[in-house]
């Protein structure tokens, strides 16, 4: 059992980035056999665009992880935001159909977007203050949050949707060069960063030191309680933005829109390897896990497979990649 622990948690001659990419690529080659239609090159793109605003998500949560926290609350922090920026700009161009002056559809787009990443500085600060000063549980505290900030999308909206009518769709469905999504271009961008903050940066030794040993980190001069708060502040101003580009690619926002996203950022963050103790993941193998997630969805659609097999696969995934994660840990 430990052989094959080490072997899948990337502690023998195969680390854990090396068991991402041979699953991917099994995953390529089966889905391709059953279609051929998965490796043409505009399906790998709807793939990207598909699992773009779930990585920006998830490289919020697998930061904040490293250093030995959760937020679970991030799907209703995207729902309540994605909301919020639908129904600014909806009021505030008078939509549909009505007639506003230059200068306010002029500033619509800017105030509502600063107000939005205002918004979930707010959130995430919340969140990170009462994780710190309460000394609970993350999953705990995160957990009411989620229920609360649900509650508070419902309120807010009344039940009711809130669509765009065609308007701001450039950074959900804009191209480059007519044929590079906008979306993807922010997920790689938010990948590559996250891999510089926790590689290079002294924050994200931080983040190692405080998932490793939060009391060893705090002898040693840390301020852990600000870099936890830093985390979740993190984690908001990337649930805006994941956010704002939702809401641009799908027009319309409900209390919900983004609720599935917690799930599936925690998903692609634990096979990623992040371990749930922290100290130990990359932004690099949260990438893949994101691949590796927005693969399984797309190849089981092109097979044919029913849909809501998807959630069952995602939640073996789960229990399977902590089960591992935990006989890794118990025997090393």
């Amino acid at each position: 059992m430990k052989r094959f622990t080490s072997f899948f948690m990337g502690k023998g001659p195969i680390g854990q980035s090396q068991i991402l990419i041979i699953l991917i690529f099994i995953i390529v080659i089966v889905a391709t056999l059953v279609n051929r239609r998965f490796v043409h090159p505009q399906n790998i793109i709807n793939i990207f665009q598909q699992i773009a605003i779930l990585g920006i998500v998830a490289s919020g949560v697998g930061m904040l992880l490293v250093s030995g926290h959760i937020d679970i609350s991030v799907g209703s922090q995207v729902s309540l935001m994605g909301a919020a920026f639908a129904m600014m700009i909806q009021r505030m161009l008078a939509l549909p159909g009505g007639e506003v002056e230059s200068w306010r559809q002029f500033m619509t787009y800017p105030v509502a977007i600063g107000l939005t990443f205002g918004f979930g500085f707010c959130l995430g600060l919340a969140n990170g203050i009462t994780v710190v000063k309460s000394r609970a549980s993350s999953f705990i505290i995160t957990l009411g949050f989620m229920s609360a900030y649900h509650g508070l999308a419902l309120l807010v909206t009344g039940g009711a949707s809130y669509m765009l009518f065609g308007r701001f769709e450039l950074l959900g469905r804009g191209r480059v060069f007519f044929y590079i999504p906008v979306s993807i271009l922010f997920f790689f961008g938010i990948v590559i960063v996250a891999h510089i903050i926790l590689k290079y940066f002294r924050y994200g030794r931080f983040l190692y030191a405080i998932g490793s040993n939060r009391k060893a980190a705090y002898v040693s001069g840390i301020n852990t309680d600000r870099v936890i708060i830093k985390s979740y502040i993190m984690v908001g101003l990337l649930n805006a933005l994941a956010a704002i580009i939702l809401i641009s690619r799908v027009g319309t926002a409900l209390a919900t829109t983004g609720d599935a996203y917690a799930l599936d950022a925690l998903a692609a963050v634990i096979v990623g390897g992040v371990a749930l103790t922290g100290g130990k993941g990359g932004a690099l193998n949260v990438f893949l896990g994101v691949v590796l997630i927005g693969l399984i969805g797309n190849a089981l659609i092109i097979m044919n497979v029913n849909p809501y097999v998807r959630d069952l696969v995602i939640g073996l995934i789960i229990i399977i990649a902590v089960t591992l994660s935990q006989l890794s840990e118990r025997q090393s």
